[in-house]
């Protein structure tokens, strides 16, 4: 069976088998520029994460079903341990992550935003083979930041929030030239690439570790209705599946996300109220959970031979179906490559009969000793 007809019945709701597995391919999954030190780094898949777009090749190296396409971006150029990006907004590097420190609306009044310049779109694309594009599956990566993301960027955290309770219109204009700046990012994208994609990431940050930036309430009465213009001018764009991201403890508003289309879900599954099993109790039967599981925990497990760890990350895995396996985030150390590489290959062990019975009665010994034998037997990727 090929791949796209394996992602279309997880789509639809009925999977079967082994889960699809993401590695390498987006900001979601991919590899930092610090783990790989001996390959170039002339562009970056996320200009703010580092993340290196991989080759297709080196993707399916890695062991996954899936490859990379969309914008490439030029590393920063950092002075005084600062960059400004293309929105205008100040960053500072603090170890080895960036932080806003300087946001160009944090003061400005309704005409200013409303006359803000949006960014121009240039970047280059990165090509994909013929060959490699009919073999196997294309993720778009995303452009921009999503809604929420940008508002904050422009005007700073707690200053969109204070407009978001006192001072309606400035919100609504930040979110209006948001929606109108991602919806242009992703137009110039899909437009530019050379084949149409299986899926795209949108990515946006609704909550924190412990809760959200908004109340329930507030979220559905003034956040929801611009994802919702959003999302269905970017199903305009495209007929690719959306996998939706957002890190923070959502769980209030998931049905309410999952209302708006979406067919895949990138979530912070260790936030709180965030485990797999409460996850995929608000969301639909046939939503896909993308880099839930903890593909690279499974793959220490494996190489350490740890029966009991491997038994309950495949059991979880089975259990959350439909799924793509990936890792939780995207890869910032070799050894952290390596234990996904080694999380793919079990997976890839598995015969289909396997993972079913795994669903259907809970962890087999046999069926688990004997992928663990074929990986660890198996010469895997250098890293």
């Amino acid at each position: 069976m090929n791949l796209r007809s394996r992602l279309a019945p997880s789509i639809s709701g009925k999977q079967s088998g082994s889960p699809l597995i993401d590695i390498g391919t987006t900001s979601l999954t991919g590899i930092r520029a610090n783990a790989l030190q001996h390959k170039p780094k002339d562009k970056a898949a996320h200009p703010i994460h580092g993340t290196v777009p991989l080759e297709p090749l080196d993707c399916i190296w890695l062991g996954s079903d899936f490859i990379r396409t969309g914008l490439l971006f030029d590393f920063p150029e950092i002075a005084d341990n600062s960059f400004i990006d293309a929105y205008g907004v100040e960053w500072i590097k603090d170890g080895s992550t960036f932080s806003p420190v300087s946001h160009p609306l944090e003061t400005a009044a309704l005409s200013d935003i409303v006359c803000y310049p949006k960014p121009k779109w240039h970047q280059k694309i990165q090509p994909i083979e013929s060959k490699t594009a009919n073999n196997y599956l294309i993720i778009a990566d995303a452009p921009c930041p999503g809604l929420l993301n940008l508002c904050f960027m422009l005007r700073s955290t707690w200053r969109f929030l204070e407009d978001i309770a006192d001072n309606w219109p400035i919100a609504a204009a930040l979110l209006e030239w948001s929606v109108e700046t991602i919806v242009d990012a992703y137009k110039y994208m899909l437009r530019s690439l050379p084949y149409e994609p299986d899926i795209v990431i949108y990515a946006d940050d609704l909550g924190h570790q412990d809760g959200m930036f908004f109340s329930p309430l507030d979220f559905r009465r003034y956040i929801r209705p611009f994802m919702h213009s959003l999302l269905t001018r970017l199903r305009q764009l495209t007929p690719a599946a959306i996998c939706f991201h957002s890190c923070g403890a959502i769980r209030t508003i998931l049905k309410d996300v999952a209302g708006l289309g979406i067919e895949i879900f990138n979530l912070d599954t260790k936030a709180k109220g965030m485990s797999v099993q409460e996850v995929r109790q608000e969301l639909p039967p046939h939503g896909i959970l993308h880099g839930s599981n903890d593909l690279c925990a499974l793959g220490r497990s494996v190489a350490n031979r740890d029966r009991a760890g491997i038994a309950r990350l495949i059991t979880e895995l089975a259990n959350s179906s439909p799924v793509i396996a990936a890792p939780l985030d995207n890869l910032s150390s070799a050894e952290e490559v390596l234990a996904a590489v080694y999380g793919a290959a079990f997976i890839r062990n598995f015969s289909d009969d396997g993972f079913e019975k795994i669903r259907r009665i809970g962890p087999v010994r046999s069926i688990i000793e004997e992928a663990t034998d074929k990986t660890l037997s198996e010469e895997l990727p250098a890293v």
